[in-house]
């Protein structure tokens, strides 16, 4: 039996307090799903975001982002007063004004963590949750006074984390770190209410697992022996992808790559953990990027004056490598089961990525933007495992993608044809901007495959005025959201 589901990150959600969160509107559109149907709601990840607020680029690999937080439930708690919760207001619109946020949402959490603290010892949360949190919160701690400069350039004193470090900066600053401390466990209370408010209502929710973390981050500051770094911390190779059907320079992420041999002689722990809880609140996890567990594209830097690595222009100039997949899936799938993760294998697949996939059964993915590239598709073939997609968060919208195509255009003229083959079952009426999206959806349904996911902004109808990402490009990304549930 066919199940459906929309994707529509927690920032796209409407509020009143400039950016989505874990509160009411969240669990008014879970009700929306549920009433229309529909099984599946799929979020982007939701780490402490980094450079360019991409939830792609985390600066923690665990740290939950502090912005998601819903003044309504703190009200709800006790833990802001009306007045609060009138001042961390903003006229609703769509487009997420994240200096805004970040602003009005740091006063109110500073009057919030006060109130928490009253009744509860960060002192212990910080102890149970030591591994990640300890470098979390003297990372931001040490970012904060140096004025966010990324950490290899601190003072050599800083620059290494220890234990004796964290109590060094916390005794230093130690409101600050009551603060974030306090505001991560009031994070992880509103995610849990989330969550029991979609098992109740039968939602499955699917989030993604970032391959990569930001440069300027708590685990490559703390662990660099995971990643290729020199001995002063500069990344010696970049993270990316070559040329393809997004970026015909390839697309240089810039994140530091991993060395896949020093995590295989811990067993992959970072990774383990990171999915563990992940897997806590998620009931399927995609694995974004899922060729780069297999091999990846080592961009090549360029070289300053002084003969040291730097961040190349595009990420045209590079290499495959490959990685440690047997190992890693191997050790993966004796802790967590198969049917909880979907390999995101956009890309480029040769044959070791397809034979890995195979081989430990994970199941992929189909866009059907993608598929009127090379010829009029048959849907009716696809294989049921796959999940299929009208579109991703990295996608122009359908609406936008059709506005874009010239009449000449491979894809314009498959369309035309397979509406020609179909008009009476899928295409029903002329293709046109206006529809494009209804037909895109029959088509999905008429596919063979048994998951198919729409994203918000395609049930919609909307233009590329709400797209939420263009790859290849840092800034002004990510700001899409609703104005209002209008159902």
């Amino acid at each position: 039996m066919r199940k459906t589901g929309i994707l529509l990150h927690i920032s796209s959600l409407p509020s009143d307090f400039g950016i989505g969160d874990f509160g009411p509107e969240a669990v008014r559109f879970a009700e929306y799903l549920k009433a229309e149907g529909y099984t599946y709601w799929q979020i982007l990840p939701i780490n402490h975001c980094g450079y360019g607020n991409s939830p792609y680029n985390p600066l923690s690999a665990f740290a939950l982002n502090p912005y998601f937080i819903s003044p309504e439930l703190l009200y709800q708690q006790g833990y802001i007063n009306q007045l609060m919760l009138e001042a961390v207001k903003i006229p609703r619109s769509n487009v997420t004004r994240y200096e805004q946020v970040y602003i009005l949402k740091d006063k109110m959490l500073a009057q919030a963590t006060a109130n928490w603290m009253l009744a509860n010892r960060t002192d212990d949360y910080i102890e149970e949750n030591a591994p990640f949190l300890k470098p979390y919160l003297t990372f931001l701690s040490l970012s904060k006074f140096y004025d966010d400069t990324c950490w290899y350039n601190w003072n050599e004193e800083h620059r290494h984390y220890s234990e004796k470090l964290y109590q060094k900066v916390r005794l230093m600053n130690s409101s600050y770190f009551n603060l974030r401390a306090a505001t991560q466990a009031m994070l992880v209370e509103q995610l849990s209410w989330f969550k029991e408010r979609l098992q109740e209502l039968g939602i499955i929710l699917i989030g993604d697992l970032p391959l990569y973390l930001a440069y300027d981050s708590a685990e490559v500051w703390a662990h660099p022996e995971y990643f290729d770094l020199d001995e002063q911390g500069r990344r010696l190779h970049f993270a990316g992808v070559p040329p393809d059907a997004f970026a015909e320079k390839g697309q240089l992420w810039g994140n530091p790559l991993y060395r896949w041999d020093v995590l295989k002689q811990d067993g992959f722990q970072l990774f383990m953990e990171r999915i563990k809880q992940a897997l806590g609140y998620l009931d399927i996890l995609r694995l974004d990027h899922f060729i780069g567990y297999v091999n990846f594209w080592q961009v090549e830097p360029e070289l300053d004056a002084n003969g040291q690595p730097v961040l190349p222009k595009d990420a045209i100039k590079g290499s495959w490598v490959r990685a440690l997949p047997e190992d890693f899936f191997s050790a993966l799938l004796q802790r967590f089961s198969i049917k909880r993760f979907i390999a995101e294998d956009l890309g480029i697949l040769n044959d070791d990525v397809c034979r890995i996939r195979e081989q430990y059964g994970f199941p992929g993915m189909i866009v059907l933007q993608f598929c009127f590239e090379e010829g009029v598709p048959d849907v009716k073939k696809y294989p049921p495992e796959r999940w299929l997609y009208t579109g991703t968060h990295d996608n122009q919208t359908l609406r936008g993608w059709f506005e874009s195509l010239s009449p000449n255009s491979p894809s314009y003229k498959h369309l035309q044809e397979y509406c020609a083959l179909h008009q009476f079952t899928d295409c029903q009426a002329h293709l046109n901007a206006e529809n494009i999206h209804l037909i895109m959806r029959n088509i999905a349904l008429s596919s063979s495959c048994q998951q198919v996911i729409f994203p918000y902004q395609d049930i919609l109808g909307l233009g590329d005025e709400a797209r939420m990402n263009i790859p290849g490009t840092a800034l002004g990304n990510w700001q899409w959201r609703l104005e209002n549930l209008n159902f």
